[in-house]
This record gives structure tokens, C-alpha cells and sequence, in this order.
């Protein structure tokens, strides 16, 4: 919990994610926490929860995520794509092994269960995307680009 906060909202993915969510709701003081939702993924419903609540925020307000990797950066996407600070933003992440990866060429995102440096094939363009270390505020995605790109004339 962030004490400078005078708000939160609470949102959690996931069975380790709502075990979090339960801890913080426990140690934070009553009060203050003004939303919670425990979701099973970042769906576009669950996004657009959590859309409006960082609309309707106000000076003092933090929001705190959980749950795997995946999850997490997508709803830290939305947050900090409609003007939330780093700051304000605190997260627990419970899992890496799935990734959002983002075609550098067609622009389409695409989830696997890949780790950085791996390869993965892109839904939009079926290239051959190399997953790299490199992850998107604005999107929540991984960097993907065409991995046999000197290969090919």
C-alpha cells in the first residue's frame, strides 16, 4: 500500500492474484480503498472497469494490480495510457511464462506462452517474430520482430 495515497482501487487476475488483492484489502485502512475486482483475465470488460476508474480519479488516488505478467501490463497499459503515473501505479506480478508480444511489422499483437528470446509466429502476418526484452508502456506487449530478417533476400 502506498501511504501517500488517500485512495486505491484494487484489481487482481487470477487465483494468486485474488490472494493478493484479500492481503491488501486486509492492510489497508478503512476507507480508503474505493473499487476491487478480481478478475480471471484482462478482458476488454475488465479493461473498461478499470477505464473508467482512472477517469473518474482524483488527486491522491493509486491503483495496485496482481496476477501474471500478462495481465498486469495490459491493465497498466490502460491506466497509464489515459494519463496515470508510474508513481501512482503499484503491481505484483505472480507469473511470466505468457507473453503479449507486438509485430513490429503488421502491428497485431499476439499472446503465447514464450519466454524473451524465443520465437513466437505472429497471428496477424505469420512471420516469425524474435521475442525481445524490450516491453511497450502504450501497448503492454513485448517487441516482436521478424527473427530471420537477414536471412531473407
Amino acid at each position: 500500500m502506498d501511504p501517500a495515497g488517500r485512495t486505491v482501487s484494487v484489481l487482481g487476475f487470477g487465483d494468486r492474484g485474488r490472494e493478493i488483492v484479500a492481503d491488501w484489502l486486509a492492510a489497508t485502512p478503512a476507507g480508503r480503498v474505493v473499487w476491487s475486482l478480481v478478475a480471471e483475465r484482462a478482458d476488454d470488460a475488465t479493461l473498461a472497469a478499470l477505464a473508467g476508474q482512472v477517469r473518474a480519479a482524483r488527486v491522491g488516488w493509486r491503483l495496485m494490480l496482481s496476477g501474471p505478467e500478462v495481465d498486469v501490463l495490459a491493465a497498466r497499459a490502460v491506466a497509464t495510457g489515459l494519463g496515470l503515473l508510474d508513481a501512482e501505479i503499484r503491481a505484483a506480478v505472480t507469473g511470466v511464462d505468457r507473453k503479449r508480444v507486438h509485430c513490429a511489422h503488421c502491428q497485431v499483437t499476439t499472446e503465447a506462452e514464450v519466454p524473451v528470446g524465443a520465437e513466437v509466429p505472429c497471428r496477424g502476418c505469420a512471420r516469425r517474430l524474435h521475442v525481445y526484452a524490450h516491453v511497450a508502456r502504450r501497448t503492454g506487449a513485448y517487441l516482436g520482430f521478424m527473427a530471420d530478417a537477414e536471412e531473407v533476400a
